[in-house]
């Protein structure tokens, strides 16, 4: 974790370390949140390199009584809370459905608000911006357009933005409505803690790994007819389903599509496991599985930390496009079809050199394109860049304040 990346950044590493106090601030609604974990390792690799960072984070999962309200006690109270600390600047965490109140972005602005009494700068790492267009019909426009709302309202606050795909920063820097503000990206990297194991030498039943399984039932039925067609081939691996099964029970549907194709005994939930043991199980796996229908892009830690266990990793081509990791062939990116899933996983499972190259390549490239030094160069250059221009600004601002008095 520690590195040289910050020394190649306009001088050495005290003068970052004496100069930058930072605040990190988020929300989270669920026991387990990827974005609290990826601010928690963000926070402690800046400590790493010796800049100071405090953390203020609300957990609302659990609390009794109305949400809104403990939302509203505690950003009243962050203003004080980060003056105590001593912050000269803000990092704050965003993802738009922590701030949902009755189907609404509601919460974004009284959290807007607070930052912007902090009285320091604001960089704002969106993980999640905004609904997307024209799905869920009409319940979808209005949670697209809310998000906008209070989209506007955030950038507007915010001294710079950093995001997590090429194509949000795209977007960003596209939309006339929005404030022109600094953006930056960096990839999201793995919250997971390195392998403490490697894989067994051989296996009588192949395990395959899938970190994120909370899919839709099409992919789930892609993913067990591509198992079913291995079963067919002689091949009798069993399927880990890794992660959280999400909201809406993704687990009842995976066991339902499996009993109907004979497939009960080839599945595995682990459970939630803590940051170590999950960490473990992938680097076990013969092979990892990431089905995703956005595809394998630069925004989701599950793909990180498949990359990071240094496992052969096949991937479903989904909505968006990676050109990096392709290019790199750090995973097998293969169509959204059962066949193909298949012989790409049958490939890898008859074939140890190819896999065990395979895996290497991924774990290079999670370490050098994917790693948590990537985004301390990006957030780190934003906020020094950021208070620079602030002092340059005060100075003048003052300066002009004393030819106008002489006058």
């Amino acid at each position: 974790m520690r590195t040289a990346t910050l020394d190649r950044w306009h001088g050495a590493r005290s003068r970052v370390a004496e100069e930058l106090r930072i605040a990190a601030v988020g929300v989270s609604v669920e026991a387990i949140d990827g974005v609290r974990d990826y601010a928690l390792v963000l926070a402690d690799a800046l400590r790493a390199e010796g800049v100071s960072c405090s953390l203020h984070w609300l957990s609302t999962y659990g609390l009794t009584g109305a949400r809104h309200t403990h939302m509203r006690a505690w950003t009243r109270a962050l203003p004080d809370q980060v003056r105590d600390a001593g912050a000269d600047a803000l990092l704050f965490h965003y993802s738009a459905f922590s701030y949902y109140r009755r189907g609404l972005p509601l919460l974004v602005h009284p959290m807007v608000t607070a930052l912007r009494r902090c009285g320091v700068p604001l960089l704002t790492t969106g993980h999640e911006l905004a609904y997307p267009w024209r799905r869920e019909g009409a319940k979808g426009m209005v949670w697209a357009s809310a998000d906008r709302v209070a989209l506007r309202e955030l950038v507007a606050a915010s001294d710079a933005v950093v995001v997590t795909t090429e194509f949000r920063l795209r977007w960003l820097r596209s939309r006339w409505w929005l404030p022109t503000r600094p953006i930056s990206s960096a990839p999201v990297f793995s919250n997971l803690p390195p392998p403490a194991v490697r894989p067994p030498a051989a296996r009588i039943v192949p395990e395959l790994g899938l970190f994120g399984y909370a899919l839709d039932a099409g992919t789930i039925s892609l993913v067990l007819d591509a198992m079913r067609s291995l079963l067919e081939r002689g091949l009798e691996p069993r399927l880990l389903l890794l992660g959280r099964p999400g909201r809406w029970g993704a687990a009842d549907e995976w066991s339902r599509q499996a009993r109907a194709r004979g497939l009960s005994h080839a599945l595995s939930f682990p459970g939630v496991l803590a940051a170590q043991e999950l960490s473990d199980v992938l680097a076990r796996c013969d092979a990892l599985l990431y089905a995703q229908p956005i595809g394998p892009t630069s925004c989701k830690g599950t793909l990180a930390g498949s990359l990071a266990s240094g496992r052969p990793l096949v991937a479903l081509e989904g909505r968006r496009r990676w050109q990096q990791l392709l290019d790199a062939d750090a995973a097998r990116v293969v169509p959204r079809d059962a066949l193909a899933l298949a012989d790409a996983l049958t490939e890898l499972l008859d074939d140890p050199r190819t896999s065990e190259t395979l895996g290497a390549r991924g774990r290079a490239f999670a370490e050098q394109e994917m790693g948590v030094a990537r985004t301390l160069e990006v957030v780190v250059g934003l906020l020094q860049s950021t208070l620079h221009s602030r002092a340059r600004d005060q100075r003048a601002r003052a300066t002009s304040h004393e030819a106008h008095a002489a006058r």
